[in-house]
Parts: C-alpha cells; sequence; structure tokens
C-alpha cells in the first residue's frame, strides 16, 4: 500500500516538473515575441479559408463582377467560406506563442467591417490590400517574421518584404487556378493545408 502511494506520488511529481519546465519555456518564448513585437502574416482567400463559396455568390448577384457592390458581396459572404484546418491551427498556435496575427486579403475594403469583426480574436490586423502586389507594402511596416500565401504572387510579395514565405496549398475546388505553381519558386511547400 505504501509503495502504490510512493509510486502515485512520484508520477505527480514527475508530472508537475515536466509542466512546469513547459510553461517555462512557454513564457520565455512569448515574452521574447511580445516585446519584439513579432508579426506573423496570413493571405486570406484560399489561404486561411476556402473562399470559393463568397465568390460564387457575388458572381450570382446583380452586381457587375469586380465591382464596388460585387466586392461587398464578397466581404459579407464569409458564413459560406470554410475555414481551412491546418492554417487555422497554425494562426492559433502563433497567437498562443505572443506573435501578432495579421491577416492580409487582395481584396478592397468595400463593405469589409464585418469580415474584420469577424476575424477579430484571431487576428489583431485584417488588411484589406486592394491588390496582390501590394502586400509587401503592409509586410515591411511591421516586424513580420513569416508569410503564409497560396498564390506565387504572395511569395514574390513576402519575398520582397524579406519575410520568410511558406507555401499553403488550395483546395481542389478552388475557382481560382492562375498564379499558383506549388514549389516551383523553390519555397517551402506545407503538406495537407488544402483541407
Amino acid at each position: 500500500m505504501l509503495k502504490a502511494v510512493r509510486d502515485k506520488a512520484d508520477k505527480t511529481w514527475t508530472w508537475f516538473k515536466k509542466t512546469l519546465v513547459f510553461m517555462s519555456c512557454w513564457g520565455l518564448v512569448f515574452s521574447l515575441v511580445t516585446i519584439g513585437e513579432l508579426r506573423v502574416g496570413f493571405d486570406y482567400d484560399d489561404t486561411i479559408v476556402f473562399s470559393t463559396p463568397a465568390f460564387a455568390k457575388a458572381f450570382k448577384s446583380a452586381h457587375q463582377p469586380f465591382s464596388p457592390g460585387f466586392w461587398t458581396v464578397v466581404n459579407q459572404s464569409y458564413d459560406v467560406e470554410e475555414r481551412k484546418l491546418l492554417p487555422n491551427v497554425l494562426a492559433w498556435t502563433f497567437r498562443i506563442l505572443g506573435f501578432r496575427v495579421s491577416i492580409i486579403s487582395a481584396r478592397p475594403s468595400y463593405g469589409g467591417e464585418a469580415l474584420q469583426k469577424e476575424w477579430r480574436y484571431l487576428a489583431h490586423d485584417f488588411i484589406f490590400s486592394n491588390g496582390s502586389t501590394n502586400k509587401h507594402r503592409y509586410l515591411t511596416k511591421g516586424n513580420y517574421v513569416l508569410y503564409f500565401g497560396d498564390s506565387d504572387s504572395d511569395i514574390l510579395e513576402g519575398r520582397k518584404a524579406k519575410v520568410l514565405s511558406f507555401r499553403v496549398k488550395r483546395g481542389s475546388k478552388s475557382s481560382y487556378k492562375e498564379d499558383y505553381h506549388p514549389g516551383a519558386l523553390r519555397e517551402i511547400v506545407i503538406p495537407f493545408t488544402e483541407f
């Protein structure tokens, strides 16, 4: 009986020490990251969400494609978009580690206030860059250390801003097929991010 109690106490003490070491390491990383105000950026469409349903809804609307009304429909249709599992897990992991997470969308900002509000718990900043070739301007303004994107232009924009960039795979059902050649730019392609 006494041996069983001692074994239980030893296991509990070992578990407590491991937890304490883990929490100390996490605290150190969190402190360094938050003091340095380090940031991680994620592209929005086909990176953090599967957004084809929002675009399909906008194309079916009465608005002319790519007009302000069209973009308002797209930006307000976040309820039909699907969050991609692994990119969201990565984003939340970085947030827990103390990084400031930014989502940078190539969309114009028409009607985007609700979309920004929807992502307020994960992203410190939700930026509408109004074009895929404008993202480097935002990446150079903060202390960005990593950037995740799905398109070739995302990788090039990250490199232009001197930020380590990773490729997230597009889903097979994505309606946007252009500007996508995984690995062609010798970037790191993260597996299983198409789901």
